[in-house]
């Protein structure tokens, strides 16, 4: 009889752990961060519910902290197996996770703390987590231990993301990692797996809908003239991979079509322009539309008044440049990276816009932001928040409820299924479990608890 355990994106919406056990085998699904939360710093240092030498195999659903950032810990503390998910999603992940630790050794440089004391991981670890990845293609099922595998497909989240089908102990185990809000400007529609006996399913905006859809392009060229208009700075907080690249694609259509005047744009982040050569690498996973507009020999991620910064002097110069302006950085929560520097200069002028285009988890600076702070704390120095703070759903990179249900009415569940809730808060995880039951009148649907193992 197989099991499920629950470690994580239990009760929040960060930390992203599942275990599947099936007799003396045992598959994980993702190995995330916690972020944001009070308790995130603990639970990131503490040791894992499991043992990670006793884990076969490990999946990954895409490319973002809070599902591969302990990785390198899962490694330091014994874990030898293969690491499977697409090779975007593994590129990406190099990418992130050399990032992360970056900004974990600067900060605990910063803190005046010891040389790798009360590091999660060393350098070492993070090299040899890099030498066990797999990388596998949607659709075609990877071998596993026994008769067991794993199928991806595609969530529409962000480049390489996947909804994971688990096959263990004669069960199917459906993941849906994290999905995607349609009409992605760069990716296809997510695609569900056709059956399961169990699906975990992400409840980030379960119950709740997003705004009436806004033209992303719309919305953009009006910050832009707002901008020009009060020879302001347009500041974009932006996740370092899809969303970033996402912005930097419509500005291209934009000025290529003449819609805009010009106007400097910066993006300010080392992973983002990164990233931007993994993207350029899978085309093949792009949207029909965008694929064609790659055809035509344009780079679409690419127009004359951007500028790349990759590194600090070229970040600090941008203060130099009279505005009006537009500054994309990361980190796309306002935790950490370069934007906080530029929320620092920018945020007590009333000619900044801030344009929040990402979920801003609780306990962050981008949710204490929007919820209206007129003052808030970086780097120990208080900041008055001036700027005009503009919130705009049409960028959101998670499906809203309805979009949860659609990809939830594609999989036909087992006549015992379960469904599990997780990557939510309790008070949305419970309205979502109301809205599923419409489609799974007799089924079992709860959220998912934080250590709960569950026997299938």
């Amino acid at each position: 009889m197989a099991e499920i355990s629950f470690f994580g994106a239990a009760g929040e919406v960060t930390g992203s752990n599942f275990l599947v056990t099936n007799g003396a085998t045992r598959y994980l699904v993702d190995c995330g961060l916690f972020q944001g939360s009070s308790h995130a710093f603990d639970a990131n240092m503490a040791g894992f519910k499991f043992e990670p030498a006793d884990i076969q195999a490990v999946v990954i659903t895409h490319a973002h902290l809070d599902h591969i950032g302990r990785l390198p810990k899962l490694v330091k503390d014994g874990y030898r197996g293969p690491i499977y998910a697409t090779a975007a999603t593994l590129e990406l992940t190099e990418l992130v996770l050399k990032d992360a630790y970056h900004v974990m050794t600067s900060r605990a440089h910063h803190d005046r703390m010891q040389r790798n004391e009360g590091l999660m991981y060393e350098e070492a670890d993070l090299k040899r987590t890099l030498t066990l990845f797999k990388p596998i293609s949607y659709h075609k099922p990877q071998p596993l231990e026994g008769d067991d595998s794993v199928t991806l497909y595609d969530a529409g989240h962000i480049l390489g993301s996947s909804s994971v089908l688990l096959e263990a102990g004669g069960k199917k185990f459906v993941f849906s990692g994290d999905l995607g809000h349609y009409p992605n400007t760069l990716l296809p529609h997510s695609q569900p797996p056709p059956e399961a006996d169990v699906i975990v399913t992400e409840g980030t905006y379960g119950g709740v809908e997003h705004e009436p859809k806004q033209d992303r392009t719309i919305v953009l060229r009006e910050a832009i003239e707002w901008t020009i208009q009060n020879r302001g700075v347009l500041l974009i907080p932006a996740f370092s991979i899809e969303r970033t690249q996402e912005l930097l694609y419509l500005f291209h259509q934009m000025f290529a079509h003449q819609k805009l005047p010009r106007i400097p744009i910066y993006l300010d982040g080392p992973l983002a322009i990164e990233a931007l050569e993994v993207f350029d690498r899978h085309q093949e996973m792009y949207a029909e539309q965008v694929k064609k507009d790659s055809d035509t020999g344009h780079e679409i991620f690419s127009f004359k008044s951007l500028a790349l910064t990759p590194t600090v002097p070229e970040s600090k110069a941008i203060n130099e440049i009279p505005p009006p302006k537009v500054i994309i950085a990361g980190s796309g929560m306002m935790v950490g990276g370069r934007i906080v520097h530029h929320l620092k200069r920018y945020l007590p002028h009333d000619k900044t816009l801030l344009l929040v285009v990402g979920y801003q988890a609780e306990g962050t600076l981008g949710r204490e932001i929007i919820n209206g702070a007129k003052h808030i704390r970086v780097d120990r120095a208080e900041i008055p928040v001036r700027a005009k703070v503009q919130v705009i759903d049409a960028f959101s990179g998670h499906a809203d409820n309805s979009e949860l249900l659609d990809w939830l009415k594609g999989i036909k569940l087992a006549e015992n299924g379960k469904v599990f809730i997780v990557h939510s808060d309790p008070n949305r995880a419970s309205k979502f479990s109301e809205n599923i039951k419409s489609i799974f009148p007799n089924t079992e649907i709860q959220p998912a608890g934080v250590g709960q193992s569950i026997q299938i």
